[in-house]
């Protein structure tokens, strides 16, 4: 008799399911005729599921994603070196918003030359020989600051150079990603790129303020340098490695570059989402990157200090981004919804900044479209991996860095020129008006088509 209460309560499922939350955090209550054996403190056994994500349980794909975050923390010091110096010499919107025309030009010139190449050739080597050259131009930089001679050309041209360089290094580098993990890692993988891309945003302002302040500005220019240093390391010890690459296209070089183009012109998905980055190169990028410090320093009235501060903030809501797509489901429509929050934020962001006057009250909108930049380029970048066949790979990602960096000068000096002539507040107002009616249409006629579960398309007789 004195048993059946105990056998209730054990097949009570309220009952067990306390006991086992009861357990499981050291809350058991004590036996009777045995010591109180309770713990004091909430088990930790938990923390055993804890495991890095998937991707980077391949060790080739974490050795090249932490020399990532080295050479991005040195390009972050580099980008703030820069900002500087052209501060320095002149505060014209258009003087600043050239030398990103003339490192966006060759991108435009030799992009789809780039995603040929990186179909047909090595592309570790490929990466090996533009991270060199990268190198060297970040020495001529801080040998032109110590020597205090740098002047405007001298950052022209080696914009110029610079652009030239990353017109083949860009494809390459997006294609080989894929050489390193399956395909099922491969939107993970996307993300983890993205979030150490942000996450060196706000890291490398603060290694360039603290470089700077203790050795001069050349020295953000110099470690940069040497962070591509430890990037050629990585690729070097790759030698060896076996990857499943397609064969390479047997065409001549502009034949080979028309089978891309009619490709993605046979796919309204692609063309949508190529269409979609044009948008975010013309109205977003010039606005959120270009001429933010500009914008800090004439419509906020904030000291220098604020451009770090503001840069920081941008890298925080990027970083965020960056998680929201790494850690959020995989299935179709809820990338299509993601895409669809960021396209929104990227319209109140710049909203948002257009109306305000403080510095303060204007973090939240560089933090929205900061976050909202991120997880849109982030979403686009990742559902072109998942279309684009292993065959073209490196042609179609040249053809939406193309819609970007292309469309970057002529929208740069548009937005920098208009700025100049009507005020950046008014210029943010149109552009979010412009963005919001854009990426409406194109949502509705092209880009839905993307998010739809459909099973992997094979690649049509071209």
């Amino acid at each position: 008799m004195d048993n059946k209460p105990i056998r209730q309560a054990a097949t009570d499922p309220q009952a067990t399911a306390a006991a086992e939350v009861e357990e499981h955090l050291g809350m058991t209550a004590p036996v009777v005729g045995r010591p109180d054996t309770r713990r004091r403190l909430p088990s930790m056994r938990f923390l055993r599921d804890i495991r890095l994500p998937h991707a980077l349980q391949n060790p080739f794909y974490r050795r090249y994603w932490w020399s990532q975050f080295v050479s991005l923390s040195g390009t972050w010091m580099q980008h703030v070196g820069i900002s500087l110096v052209v501060l320095s010499l002149t505060t014209s919107a258009i003087a600043i918003g050239a030398i990103n025309v003339a490192a966006a030009l060759p991108l435009l010139l030799f992009g789809l030359a780039g995603g040929v190449m990186a179909d047909r050739r090595d592309r570790r080597q490929i990466l090996i020989i533009t991270q060199i050259l990268m190198a060297i131009y970040a020495l001529i930089f801080a040998a032109l600051l110590w020597a205090e001679s740098l002047e405007y050309w001298h950052i022209l041209v080696l914009a110029v150079l610079a652009g030239t360089t990353a017109a083949y290094e860009l494809p390459a580098s997006q294609a080989f990603v894929p050489e390193l993990v399956s395909r099922e890692d491969l939107p993970q993988a996307i993300a983890l790129n993205s979030a150490v891309f942000n996450a060196t945003r706000i890291v490398g302002p603060a290694f360039a303020a603290t470089a700077i302040a203790a050795f001069g500005l050349a020295s953000a220019f110099l470690l940069n340098s040497v962070t591509f240093l430890i990037v050629i390391w990585v690729l070097f010890s790759f030698r060896g490695l076996i990857v499943r690459r397609p064969t390479p296209p047997k065409q001549a070089g502009s034949s080979a570059l028309w089978i891309g183009l009619r490709y993605v012109r046979s796919r309204e998905d692609l063309v949508g989402l190529v269409l979609l980055t044009g948008v975010l190169s013309f109205l977003v990028f010039p606005n959120a990157i270009v001429l933010m410090p500009l914008y800090i320093k004439d419509v906020l009235r904030a000291d220098d200090s604020w451009v770090g501060i503001m840069l920081s903030v941008i890298g925080v809501g990027s970083l965020i981004g960056s998680f929201m797509l790494l850690r959020g489901n995989k299935l179709e429509r809820a990338a299509g919804k993601r895409l669809r929050t960021g396209l929104t934020g990227l319209v109140v962001g710049l909203a948002w900044l257009a109306t305000v006057r403080d510095p303060l009250v204007a973090i939240p909108g560089v933090a929205i479209l900061g976050f909202s930049f991120s997880l849109t380029n982030s979403q686009i970048q990742t559902r072109v991996q998942q279309i684009a066949p292993d065959e073209l790979r490196g042609r179609v990602l040249s053809i939406v860095s193309l819609a970007f960096n292309g469309v970057m000068p002529f929208s740069t000096i548009i937005v920098s020129g208009s700025a100049e002539l009507v005020g950046q507040p008014i210029v943010l107002a149109v552009c979010a008006t412009l963005a919001a009616a854009a990426s409406l249409y194109l949502w509705r006629r092209y880009v839905w088509q993307a998010f739809e579960p459909t099973d992997a398309v094979p690649v049509a007789p071209l």
